[in-house]
């Protein structure tokens, strides 16, 4: 006795992820959700593509520290000592768009900004 075959359909490819529920980010002035889009594309680009092989080496990717210092996000809502400025909305959403990508990146970035400089400041 056979059984019929069902039709498997085509599964449609998932949304890009959005961790924003609150859709907090639309509230941002221009500048500071430019900024936003910098530190995505900069996840993106620069990130995505090699981390997996330092999770695996249990390593951290020095190389992309000079490109990491051009976003100019380090004291991210510090204002002087050479600190650009900001929310704390924008410090928070900037997390949260590198924890998209990964979390270690993310840890390196709240470390340095506000453990360190923040610290300091």
């Amino acid at each position: 006795m056979s059984t019929p075959s069902k039709e498997v359909k085509p599964h449609k490819p998932l949304p890009p992820p959005n961790s924003d529920f609150y859709q907090l980010a639309e509230t941002l002035p221009p500048e500071d959700l430019a900024t936003l889009k910098q530190v995505r594309s900069f996840m993106e680009d620069k990130v995505a593509p090699i981390i997996n092989k330092y999770w695996v080496e249990d390593s951290f990717p020095f190389e992309i520290l000079p490109a990491f210092k051009e976003l100019n996000i380090g004291g991210l809502g510090m204002q002087g000592y050479g600190c650009r400025g900001g929310s704390a909305l924008l410090t928070g959403l900037v997390a949260m768009e590198m924890a998209r990508t990964d979390v270690s990146i993310t840890t390196f970035f709240d470390v340095h900004s506000g453990l360190a400089m923040l610290s300091i400041y």
